[in-house]
């Protein structure tokens, strides 16, 4: 044992006080005559002995209290062997310093970060000559610093800012216990400096490590502000009626209302919206934008928060990829469409084409079709042609199954065995017997309201939950029954009232098939001139070319990036951050070729993928974790680090450098036992109180 304050042991020569008090109160006894001792018979030998035994014990109680006192002030400590380390023994000192954008935030001390490392350059100057300093830090790219001298480890640390980088902790503190392990010094001690953020702290620790690190730990915790900040919580894309739109949840992570703050969005560098916001303690808000048409296949669009008073989590980076243009290939005879009872359908597709910059059409008259037509069509409309060939029946299967639409529409004078014919391909069902009389005007059914539930009527209706659609039905003249497959899994869209099927779709490899009881003419029902006409076939044929939505391509920093391009060839990747060219490592898999980089340096921001001829646009971001401010307190941290170290020490960092000085040479040099003793001389003042109120030695047996 050792101490911090040893010129306070001169408290020791109190340890006297009781013995001289004892000495002083002893006086020579006075001789007093009786008339007999018979009174005093009883008085044993042994009685007297207890008295002598009672005052000698209570003196040594009192004088062990007073010594107990007197090491308590000067602060003891334990070193090498029962502590942590010795004075005058090489030691080797790790230091992993928090650097997150969390230490950004500001106190009466200053910021975050700068307390930090301050109080590294004052664990720094406590070491010995010949002691050696490992560092590294909390986010972004780890420092890889071999061991360093004291001089070494002070310009690093000076030149240690904030990061907008990944959170790493976890790889740090692995990496710097392992240096500490390796070390040939007998005294090892690891110093964390952070502001104790629960959510940075939380990744701390993996399902591999089963024991606890055999290295003691110094968590030293900076920084009182009050969080308050407002962060983007949350972005996701969604559609609605063929529309793409972005939805964002703002959140306010502080105990205090945000005040009025703007949401600006930006797409392509353009202002598109800017929403004003205040949200309660704790509380979020959602907000929903339109993302504008484009030709391009990317959008950058960015979203900002403007009016916080942390910053670095007030923008988010998001890369929409647009479906690429779809091809439309459109199949009708015109030879069997007369007159006024010609199809609505493909003058419909004409007016849309002008309007649309993802449908590409090409109108093709069936008798002048070439099968090798269909290899580049996203989706196939046939359209009223009276019969198949065979010729053409298994390019346009095959061509669905690779992910292909199909959309078959009836002939008033087609051939149900060929139709039957195309579909028996698929195993998508067949159509029966002809209902009514073509072109008669004479209602024989009529379309039942629609259901929600398939992807084409819940883009073209929006309506609130337990709401029925509402629209002008058209009736029904002529039309097939359908028959669909037992056990094959089918997805009717619309329906008649007396419970045929009217549209129906079968999955149909990688692609869907679509087919219809009802030509598009008049002469089959008056629904050509219905408002649900239009937007249901157009939705429909859309529904069959699109393949897949727009979406985002997103990356969290602080995971590896790492995913995978089909097409593209081992060696020919390479990925652009700021402008820095980077060579991943590939790997071709089945699903195709595996692109992966730890992307630990890397910022929020655009990156690109650049494959053969092609690019791919990305986007990094913060974890949304990095905006949650709450830090653990002392009593929280113990627990939390006590499961990951078998030793811990948790202390605030003092504001005065004399204190700090003092608390940092205790954590350096032994474990601080100063409250041992305080504990000790309680416990033997009471030891003394109950002695003398309950040991009644003097009482005559």
């Amino acid at each position: 044992m050792s101490f911090l304050n040893p010129l306070f042991l001169i408290a020791l020569v109190s340890v006297g006080i009781p013995l001289l008090i004892y000495l002083l109160n002893l006086r020579k006894p006075k001789r007093i005559r009786f008339s007999t001792l018979a009174f005093f018979e009883s008085l044993k030998s042994t009685s007297l002995r207890k008295i002598k035994i009672k005052r000698w014990l209570l003196m040594a109680i009192r004088m062990l209290a007073v010594a107990a006192l007197a090491f308590a002030l000067a602060h003891p400590y334990l070193p090498s062997g029962m502590g942590v380390m010795s004075s005058g023994e090489p030691a080797v000192v790790g230091i992993i310093i928090d650097n997150s954008p969390s230490m950004e935030q500001i106190d009466r001390n200053g910021p975050y970060i700068e307390q930090a490392k301050e109080i590294a350059s004052d664990i720094i100057d406590l070491q010995d000559s010949d002691n050696r300093i490992v560092l590294n830090v909390s986010n972004g790219e780890s420092l890889t610093l071999p061991y360093l001298s004291t001089s070494a480890a002070e310009r690093e640390v000076a030149e240690l800012e904030t990061v907008l980088s990944g959170n790493y902790l976890n790889r740090s503190v692995s990496q710097v216990v392992q240096q500490l392990n390796s070390a040939p010094e007998p005294n090892k001690l690891l110093f964390i400096i952070s502001d104790g953020q629960e959510s940075q702290l939380n990744i701390l620790g993996t399902p591999e490590q089963t024991e606890a690190y055999d290295l003691n730990l110094q968590f030293i915790r900076v920084g009182e502000a009050n969080p308050s900040n407002a962060g983007i919580d949350d972005v996701s894309l969604e559609k609605s009626e063929g529309d793409n739109l972005i939805r964002s949840v703002i959140k306010n992570y502080g105990d205090q209302p945000t005040g009025s703050q703007f949401l600006n969005v930006f797409v392509d560098e353009e202002l598109l919206a800017q929403q004003v916001f205040d949200i309660e303690a704790g509380g979020s808000e959602e907000f929903l934008f339109n993302l504008p048409e484009s030709e391009d296949r990317f959008l950058h669009v960015e979203l900002e928060i403007e009016g916080d008073e942390l910053v670095y989590d007030n923008r988010y980076f998001a890369a929409i990829e647009l479906p690429e243009e779809r091809n439309v290939l459109y199949v009708s005879d015109n030879t069997s469409q007369r007159g006024e009872f010609r199809s609505y359908l493909r003058p419909l597709l004409e007016a849309s084409e002008e309007n649309s910059e993802r449908l590409q059409f090409q109108f093709e008259s069936a008798s002048q079709l070439m099968p090798d037509q269909f290899e580049n069509a996203d989706a196939i409309v046939l359209d009223g042609i009276p019969t198949v060939p065979d010729y053409m029946m298994q390019p346009i299967i095959e061509r669905v199954q690779a992910g292909a639409g199909l959309l078959l529409i009836p002939s008033a004078d087609g051939d149900i065995q060929s139709y039957n014919r195309l579909l028996s391909l698929s195993d998508a069902g067949r159509y029966s017997s002809l209902v009514g009389s073509y072109g008669s005007f004479d209602r024989h059914d009529q379309l039942a309201p629609p259901e929600s539930g398939h992807p084409i009527l819940e883009v073209m209706f929006e309506r609130q939950e337990g709401e029925d659609i509402r629209v002008n039905l058209p009736e029904l003249y002529y039309y097939y029954n359908i028959n669909t497959v037992e056990g094959r899994a089918t997805a009717p869209i619309m329906w008649s009232r007396t419970g045929n099927i009217i549209l129906n779709e079968v999955a149909v490899g990688n692609g869907k098939l679509i087919y219809s009881a009802i030509g598009i003419d008049p002469g089959w029902s008056n629904f050509p001139v219905k408002p649900l006409f239009a937007p249901l076939f157009y939705r429909t044929v859309e529904y069959l070319a699109s393949g897949e939505d727009a979406e985002m391509n997103q990356h969290v920093l602080g995971n590896p990036f790492d995913i995978s391009l089909s097409g593209a060839a081992t060696g020919t990747v390479e990925l652009e951050s700021e402008g820095e060219q980077i060579l991943p490592t590939t790997r071709q898999t089945f699903s195709g070729l595996n692109v992966f980089y730890l992307a630990e340096e890397w910022r929020p921001g655009w990156k690109r993928v650049s494959f053969s001829d092609d690019n791919i646009l990305f986007a990094s971001n913060l974890d949304a974790m990095e905006s949650e401010l709450e830090s653990l307190n002392e009593q929280e941290l113990n627990v939390f680090l006590s499961k990951l170290f078998n030793s811990v020490d948790i202390s605030l960092a003092e504001s005065d450098q004399q204190e700090r000085i003092a608390g940092l040479e205790a954590a350096s040099v032994g474990k601080d036992i100063w409250y041992w003793f305080i504990i000790i001389a309680i416990i033997l003042l009471l030891t003394e109180s109950m002695i003398s109120r309950h040991y009644k030695a003097e009482t005559i047996s």
